[in-house]
């Protein structure tokens, strides 16, 4: 039985970046969510638990949310398809469970890792 249940859903930031990151690691050539210490310049390979901090949440002039990803690649990938299939996953798993219509994501891609 399904069926519209009226009034609003509020997701935290905190929800959509998880969504987000559980959306990333499903998807080929992401090795993973990066943390990227400025005054050092490098970034780091996050574990599974710590997804969201590779991941900036914030609403746009506009009115529209924006995902950052922070993510680390395998070596030898096409990178403009793994950002493609990326930005499709995350836009589609946030629309079927969080109920957000066309949200902006951008990935940044802050290091290769070699396959073993």
């Amino acid at each position: 039985m399904s069926g519209v249940v009226p009034g609003t859903l509020k997701v935290s930031n905190d929800c959509i970046a998880d969504l987000a990151g559980y959306a990333a690691l499903e998807c080929y050539g992401v090795v993973g969510m990066a943390d990227v210490d400025e005054q050092k310049g490098v970034a780091q390979l996050l574990p599974a638990n710590r997804l969201r901090r590779g991941i900036d949440v914030a609403a746009t002039d506009d009115g529209r949310l924006r995902v950052d990803l922070h993510v680390i690649v395998e070596q030898g990938v096409n990178m403009s398809s793994v950002v493609g299939n990326l930005t499709s996953a995350v836009k589609f798993l946030l629309k079927q469970i969080a109920e957000l219509d066309n949200p902006e994501v951008v990935v940044h891609i802050e290091g290769l890792r070699a396959t073993r």
